[in-house]
């Protein structure tokens, strides 16, 4: 698999550091992770970084886009 470049995972955890700190996130068949773990994941490019990477994007897109409404009615 492609590595995250660092430019990419530094947004994605600056997003995540928004997080509270008691909150848990559940990533899809991976369970629930605290925004901690999110962010270790996202800092060793593992497969739940990847994901958490590819969602963030998602909603980043969707905001560009004006695709807002629609993103979050189907997610």
């Amino acid at each position: 698999m492609k590595e995250t470049p660092e430019e990419v995972k530094e947004l994605v955890i600056a997003r995540l550091e928004t997080l509270p700190e008691n909150k848990k996130i559940s990533i899809g068949g991976f369970g629930e992770f605290s925004k901690e773990e999110l962010i270790e994941n996202v800092k060793s490019d593992s497969e739940v970084g990847k994901k958490i990477v590819e969602v963030e994007f998602e909603f980043i897109n969707a905001i560009k886009e004006g695709k807002l409404n629609d993103y979050l009615s189907s997610n």
